[in-house]
């Protein structure tokens, strides 16, 4: 009994590694309408669009015109049917939230 205790405790261990390691890693989080939330790895060069993609994409009820970055407690809006607004640049530590669409579908 002891042993198979042992052996259970030891496969959980790498799991408990693997998460100090992800909080540590810089990242970026991506909520809101999106088909899976939760937080991006920040890479060098991450876009706003690209986040959002990692994010699975705004779901059927996302409003991509009024996407938000959190930035140093600062809000600042984006629409992501500019090509040019797609490839703002990312900060680690960013928060980007895409609204639910409004009554008029925006």
């Amino acid at each position: 009994m002891k042993a198979l205790i042992a052996i259970s405790l030891l496969s959980l261990l790498p799991l408990h590694a693997a998460d100090k390691k992800q909080e540590t890693e810089p990242r970026v989080i991506v909520g809101g309408q999106v088909r899976a939330p939760g937080p991006v790895r920040f890479e060098k060069k991450l876009t706003l669009y690209a986040a959002i993609q990692s994010a699975r994409g705004a779901n059927e009820f996302g409003a991509e015109k009024r996407v938000k970055i959190l930035r140093n407690g600062k809000a600042t809006t984006y629409d992501m049917t500019d090509d040019k607004q797609k490839l703002t640049q990312l900060e680690p530590g960013d928060v980007i939230e895409v609204p639910q669409k409004n009554i008029l579908g925006r």
